[in-house]
């Protein structure tokens, strides 16, 4: 039996992880600083700006922020920070899941192309699996 299994889950929850899936992040336990926040849900931010605005734009946000995660600018606007937070992880998944799609595309005609060079070939090469 393995030594973790024994640990309840408050001794597992305990922040050490390195993604926001093994340390139990959620958007319930924000924190008010953005780099703290979006470090534990996964995300690298560099740099931010958030403006809390005394009456509604004419989208009716009234929390606007830029955001520079990992060098790629984010510019989004929220009713509330918890929006916000929400908005800017699900563009940045979005994001991620596209890059995703582009590298298993890539893959896919690498691979047609080999084989179409070379159709005798009986073991792929191994950067095409």
């Amino acid at each position: 039996m393995l030594q973790y299994q024994s640990l309840s889950n408050a001794a597992l929850s305990n922040g050490h992880g390195t993604s926001a899936h093994e340390t139990g992040a959620n958007l319930s336990t924000l924190t008010g600083n953005p780099y703290t926040d979006l470090a534990r849900l996964g995300l690298d931010l560099h740099g931010c700006r958030i403006r809390y605005r005394r009456t509604p734009n004419k989208n009716g946000e009234t929390v606007t922020g830029t955001f520079n995660i990992s060098g790629t600018g984010y510019t989004m606007g929220a009713a509330t920070y918890t929006q916000l937070i929400e908005r800017i992880c699900a563009k940045w998944r979005e994001k991620q899941a596209y890059h995703r799609q582009c590298r298993a595309e890539k893959r896919l005609r690498n691979s047609q192309s080999f084989i179409a060079r070379h159709p005798d070939a009986t073991v792929l090469p191994a950067y095409l699996s």
